[in-house]
């Protein structure tokens, strides 16, 4: 070990600023632990570094990070990577760099001990007796992941899966894998995690009908078709499209199972002329066919035209082109992304994608904020031109059997800060699909045996969330899913690849019922389709930001409170939104497509630390404002225990001073609802209360009056 890293060097005052404590996942450190190891020797081991080009080091600063102080750290080669509330940040210093180096910063710095548990998400590891296990591995940066994946050749009893920029895959056994948590350089490990199509998989004995033995479906007369099918019609889209707006001029994408049969000439009737490419974009995947089903079916609630339905069965966006990438490997038999984010999304992005659906997460690890999670934030604040939309996941269950759907079930990555998480609502289709009671259904005793929910079924009140719908909130306390749109009994296209499944059930030749918030999720991007139309068209937003998207979207949602049941003892939703079951509500393309007087703020220069920005509305009469903030985060680091690492605030102030704020410094979306308003200007101020990371902090604003 270098000197710097046996000897702790810094100043012994501790202002006021380093009061607050140190947030990591797994332990919390004191002021007082910070304020011991500042005037004392390290004695804990900091951990190897492979390359011996850079150490990696916890720093605490007891003052502001300023823009002159990273410029004095910069000077010294000394590079910021992560936050880590509070105040404490990983750094990457030269071999060379040594304790005189550091006393030449003016600021009290501490570097905080750590240890390798730290490094290790819960449950890594634990089970002493298991041979081997399957750990993702996350880097500090893409030279340290590559001297990394050389060095782990050589250990004993470890196979390198794969590796890409910053992380690895890797199998190894128990021992190996505590001498890997010893590297420095190694931000994160965590079990890799198993990612599925996520739409909720019914068991066989509840399917209404079985395929024969030609492959088609035993129903001859499917139901008739009420206009209820696609669920576009209870998010407004058919009031959007008699405005014209049908996506025309966009594009849209998936990554997914793939999509029919995986060519752009032989392909679904409904999809000809709107698939302009395809990409294989998953590990050991050589096509964008489907031979599961689930990536067509999410696909046609896109872009499907309903040239097999007369126009009845269609996509959001229906005028939109299309990309489709197919990520299921044949190897796996399972969906199969790679670490790397750029090469699921890239493809898509660089053919015009701004609004890109995901239907597909992990069963575990619910709220947790973890490598992949980080991966997409990233992705996103280095494209902020995008919409990311996922699924929230389909663990909805009443296990207390309190007669209400359990909180904590949300899966990553949707646990991302930047995504738009997608819940699934209830769709209204009395025939056709699953029709059964909950209670009757093969899990229901289990999941869904208490009242109100035993007797519900799944499409039958609009105003519902669906009981498979994953709830948040994520384990920092933030909010999720953001919205909700219909996630069951969906009809929508079915593949045409001999080996697809039928999922919920034929509904015909072309068509197949399908559930989960695998359906809601592309519904929602289809609104977001149209909805990105209408920005450019109507409010003249040429390029409008994923925030401003984002903040669009849930702006002109609709609060489902109180739910299905209505009030009372058994009421579904206990508060008004944003809620951890609808998050801000449902989707709304009529009302986002016809709102009157809306103020639309694109900040993509951003707000430096302690900055701020006023907007005004004026209300010519008595009524009411809403305003909603929502930005793309700077990344967060999974060892930290909460995600928010730049917190933008807003206020609206009415003429008489009355000022509305809500102190939020958990979520990067923020909403304030006012009512009962006199007419008057009225102020809005958005306020950068902290840019820990990143020089500006872009944002997307929406101001509405009624």
């Amino acid at each position: 070990m270098t000197k710097f890293f046996a000897i702790l060097t810094l100043l012994a005052a501790v202002s006021n600023f380093a009061s607050a404590d140190i947030f990591l996942r797994n332990r919390t450190l004191t002021n007082q632990e910070i304020a011991e190891q500042s005037n004392s020797t390290l004695t804990k081991d900091q951990g190897s570094t492979p390359s011996g080009n850079e150490h990696f080091a916890l720093w605490h600063f007891s003052t502001p990070l300023t823009e002159s102080l990273k410029q004095t750290l910069a000077d010294q080669g000394v590079r910021i990577l992560r936050y880590v509330p509070n105040n404490a940040y990983w750094v990457a210093t030269p071999s060379a760099f040594t304790s005189q180096d550091l006393s030449l910063i003016s600021a009290d710095i501490t570097e905080v001990a750590i240890d390798s548990p730290d490094r290790l998400a819960p449950g890594v590891g634990a089970n002493k007796s298991a041979k081997k296990q399957r750990v993702w591995v996350t880097t500090f940066t893409a030279e340290a992941g590559f001297e990394l994946s050389k060095q782990v050749e050589s250990y004993r009893d470890t196979q390198l899966i794969s590796y890409s920029d910053r992380d690895l895959m890797i199998e190894t056994s128990t021992e190996q894998l505590g001498r890997l948590a010893q590297q420095a350089s190694i931000e994160w490990i965590e079990e890799i995690p198993v990612f599925l199509p996520l739409d909720y998989i019914i068991n066989p004995a509840d399917l209404p009908t079985q395929p024969n033995a030609n492959g088609k479906d035993d129903t001859t007369t499917p139901p008739a078709l009420t206009g209820f099918e696609s669920g576009n019609r209870i998010i407004g889209l058919e009031a959007a499209w008699k405005r014209g707006y049908t996506g025309k001029g966009e594009t849209a994408g998936i990554a997914d199972t793939g999509v029919d049969k995986g060519s752009i000439t032989d392909i679904h009737e409904d999809l000809k002329g709107t698939v302009k490419g395809g990409y294989a974009v998953g590990m050991w995947g050589k096509s964008w066919e489907d031979s599961q089903g689930h990536g067509t079916h999410v696909a046609g609630s896109i872009v499907g035209n309903g040239t097999q339905s007369q126009g009845m069965i269609k996509g959001g966006a229906y005028e939109a082109n299309f990309i489709a990438e197919g990520m299921w490997s044949p190897v796996l038999n399972n969906l199969a992304p790679p670490s790397d984010f750029e090469k699921v999304f890239g493809p898509a992005i660089k053919d015009g994608v701004r609004v890109h659906s995901n239907s597909w997460g992990a069963a575990q690890g619910f709220g947790e904020y973890e490598a992949s999670a980080q991966r997409l934030d990233e992705y996103l604040w280095n494209h902020p031109n995008v919409l990311l939309l996922f699924a929230a996941g389909n663990s909805g269950q009443d296990l207390d059997k309190d007669g209400r759907i359990d909180e904590n079930s949300i899966g990553p990555p949707s646990t991302a800060k930047n995504v738009l998480t997608v819940g699934a609502s209830e769709n209204l289709l009395s025939e056709g699909g699953i029709q059964k009671k909950l209670v009757e259904l093969k899990p229901g005793p289990q999941l869904w045996s208490a009242e109100p929910i035993a007797s519900d079924r799944l499409s039958d009140n609009i105003n519902g969330i669906a009981a498979f719908s994953s709830r948040g909130p994520t384990k920092d306390g933030r909010i999720k899913p953001e919205i909700v749109a219909p996630g069951t009994n969906i009809v929508s296209l079915r593949s045409r690849h001999p080996k697809a499944t039928l999922l919920w059930g034929a509904y015909n030749d072309h068509y197949a019922y399908a559930g989960g918030t695998s359906m809601a999720t592309p519904i929602t991007a289809g609104a977001a389709t149209v909805i990105r139309q209408y920005l450019r068209a109507e409010q003249k937003q040429a390029d409008p930001s994923g925030a401003l998207l984002k903040a669009y979207m849930i702006h002109t949602a609709t609060d489902l409170y109180p739910g299905q049941y209505g009030t009372g003892p058994k009421q579904e939703l206990q508060k008004v939104r944003p809620n951890v079951h609808e998050g801000w509500g449902r989707v709304n393309a009529d009302y986002a497509t016809s709102i009157g007087h809306v103020v639309l703020a694109d900040e993509k220069d951003g707000l430096t630390d302690g900055t701020s920005k006023e907007y005004s509305l004026e209300l010519s009469r008595s009524g009411a404002i809403r305003v909603t903030l929502s930005y793309f985060d700077y990344p967060a680091t999974p060892s930290a225990a909460k995600a928010l690492v730049n917190d933008l605030d807003v206020t609206l102030t009415a003429p008489n001073g009355k000022v509305w704020t809500l102190n939020d410094h958990l979520n990067p979306t923020e909403m304030i609802e006012a009512s009962s308003l006199s007419a008057g200007v009225y102020k809005v101020k958005v306020t950068a209360t902290k840019v820990a990371m990143g020089s500006k902090q872009p944002f997307g604003l929406v101001i509405s009056g009624e």
